[in-house]
């Protein structure tokens, strides 16, 4: 069944990040090496920020592969068996299904996400004196920011979510209305539902880590007071309230 081997393309795509994120990381000595010259706060800075960067690129990584392989394996199997169809209607729904997965295709080769790069664009930068490794912590924290940023924008942008519904539905109207055919809604509505599985999976460890890092390296230097709590608890023969702060 044509539904069966896309949501089975899905799985196996969802699997393969899943996976992705326990890889083991590599080519950790050099770095050590090279940030052991780093002394004091900012080599701490430099060995936390830098870890952080190589873990998030795994799945990152995997991410990008896995909906990459998702997209062109519904180009070929769509395009393949549009080609033996003979039915018009559903000749449309393979059509318009490999057209969007084409689509897919394209967005995910055009801006695959910066975190699958890692700290690697760091490991050039030279460590041998304070300057050196002051450049390479202000430049570690830059591409953490733009992480960051880009994770916003993959997963809680309004955007994707739009574009996402607007090619369903465009597609879904194309083969329902314009060639009689009642399954280009389900098709419609299960693009849309991986199209929302793939906008949701983006790389978002950056925003974490980013929170983690501010309250171990407070700018002041001093630690940061633990967020503001109450709750309610028994005093004598009543009740108070405790606030912390």
């Amino acid at each position: 069944m044509r539904w069966s081997e896309r949501v089975v393309r899905s799985g196996w795509a969802l699997a393969l990040l899943v996976a992705g994120a326990a890889a083991p990381a590599a080519g950790e000595t050099d770095r050590d090496r090279a940030l052991a010259r780093c002394a004091g706060e900012t080599g701490q800075r430099l060995r936390f920020l830098e870890s952080r960067l190589d873990g998030h690129a795994r799945y990152a990584d995997l991410w990008w592969k896995g909906w990459t392989g998702v997209f062109a394996g519904g180009i070929v199997v769509s395009g393949v068996r549009a080609g033996f169809e003979g039915d018009r209607g559903e000749r449309a729904d393979l059509v318009v299904t490999a057209a969007k997965s084409a689509i897919g295709l394209a967005r995910n080769l055009w801006a695959p996400p910066p975190a699958r790069l890692g700290a690697r664009e760091l490991a050039g930068m030279p460590t041998d004196t304070a300057d050196g490794c002051a450049r390479r912590l202000a430049r570690a924290e830059e591409i953490l920011h733009r992480n960051v940023e880009d994770a916003r924008e993959g997963r809680r942008s309004w955007i994707p979510h739009v574009a996402n519904l607007a090619l369903n539905l465009a597609g879904a109207l194309i083969v329902a209305e314009g060639f009689d055919e009642a399954d280009g809604w389900t098709s419609g509505a299960l693009g849309f539902a991986v199209g929302e599985a793939r906008i949701w999976s983006h790389p978002w460890q950056a925003g974490g880590t980013l929170a983690e890092y501010r309250r171990r390296f407070p700018a002041s230097g001093v630690p940061q007071a633990p967020a503001t709590s109450w709750h309610l608890e028994s005093w004598g023969a009543g009740a108070r309230v405790t606030v912390r702060y």
